[in-house]
């Protein structure tokens, strides 16, 4: 008795995995394999950034501003990175010259956008801020903000500036901030106020003298005094120290102290925790949000934001002009997942790297060539 024959999909299943092992060694072994140990490979360093790591992958920056995936990277010490690309014939490297690191976060999807689409995301924050600006303002000025909300909210700020203010009191800041502005305002007013003052009121006793003769000798009559000579005196005075800027000047001296930012740091600092960590503020900005009343208030705010929500991503996110992930994009956001300040070395043309070192010259680095590896 004949067996039966066995389905065609059991007899098929080994050839498919075979087929399928053949397909990927061959793709496997097309690939490159150690491109930054090479010979040839380029030989980079950071100097801004010495102790800096670096993401294996390396990109190269288009002509029209899109990052392509062009080969990787391999740490050879700290601030030091070896460069080997897929294709070293490309003729995207005949433009692409000049390599730069930039951070591997969320400021490369910005310094990596085309100039129309930060300024398109420009406008859109704008106009974001412009909404909430209008909203805040309208729900102040509401009959329903000053009726249900504005004394609690009043009675919080307050209660938090006087923390502050205690805090600052009792850590001595602003004891130190008084003995450190004693100084400052005893020098102008010996070296500014004074001759100014003197200059103008000298003659002014003699001045009312004469103005003030006939009050003088006649005590039979009652004559209001004339303060006319005093009053110029001190208009003038108050002119020269306007026209000399005297406030601004002395404003800024006091501001620019250490005691003056460490109070400030201080008393911010104090107010901002107990605010943050106030139940009480968090329970009625909860109210307001979801208050029916003030939603009209808050419709404008709530679509600018979404609006923007909807448009940053894509600007940002994915390729110029392309629903397709931008792959430097892609790098960023795994190196901000992982937690790691790592950088990425990024090919492009010297014209390329001045505009993106003009946009942010603290963040973009112009890496040194060391030359190429000769094993």
């Amino acid at each position: 008795m004949r067996k039966p024959a066995e389905p065609r999909s059991t007899r098929q299943w080994p050839l498919s995995l075979a087929l399928l092992a053949l397909f990927l060694g061959v793709g496997w072994s097309s690939l490159p394999a150690d491109l930054a140990g090479a010979q040839g490979a380029m030989r980079l360093r950071d100097q801004r950034a010495p102790g800096a790591n670096f993401v294996t992958q390396v990109f190269v920056l288009r002509p029209d501003g899109s990052a392509v995936r062009f080969g990787n990277a391999e740490m050879e010490a700290a601030g030091f990175v070896r460069v080997g690309v897929y294709d070293p014939l490309d003729p995207l490297l005949v433009q692409a010259t000049a390599a730069v690191s930039l951070p591997g976060d969320a400021r490369l999807l910005w310094l990596l956008a085309a100039p129309q689409e930060r300024q398109t995301l420009r406008d859109k924050v704008a106009a974001l801020v412009l909404g909430l600006s209008a909203s805040v303002d309208d729900i102040a000025r509401s009959p329903i903000f000053q009726s249900d909300y504005r004394d609690p909210l009043l009675q919080i700020l307050r209660n938090a500036m006087q923390a502050a203010w205690q805090a600052a009191r009792d850590n001595g800041a602003w004891q130190d901030l008084l003995r450190s502005y004693e100084p400052i305002l005893r020098g102008v007013a010996s070296r500014e106020l004074r001759p100014i003052i003197e200059r103008h009121f000298q003659g002014v006793a003699l001045r009312m003298l004469r103005a003030n003769t006939l009050t003088i000798i006649d005590p039979f009559h009652h004559r209001p005094w004339n303060t006319e000579p005093i009053e110029q005196a001190l208009e003038e005075s108050i002119d020269e120290i306007r026209d000399r800027h005297l406030p601004e000047q002395t404003a800024m001296q006091l501001l620019d102290t250490p005691q003056s930012a460490a109070f400030v740091r201080a008393f911010i600092g104090v107010a901002g925790e107990k605010l943050a960590h106030d139940v009480a503020l968090q329970d009625l900005i909860a109210q307001m949000v979801y208050d029916p009343r003030l939603r009209r208030y808050m419709d404008p705010a709530i679509d600018r934001l979404l609006d923007l929500g909807r448009t940053a991503p894509r600007l940002l996110v994915n390729a110029h002009a392309s629903a397709d992930l931008n792959l430097a994009a892609a790098a960023a956001l795994r190196t901000m997942i992982s937690g790691r300040p790592d950088r990425i070395v990024v090919l492009m043309s010297p014209r390329q790297r001045d505009e993106l070192m003009a946009l942010d010259p603290i963040m973009v680095h112009a890496l040194t060539p060391l030359g190429r590896t000769e094993s």
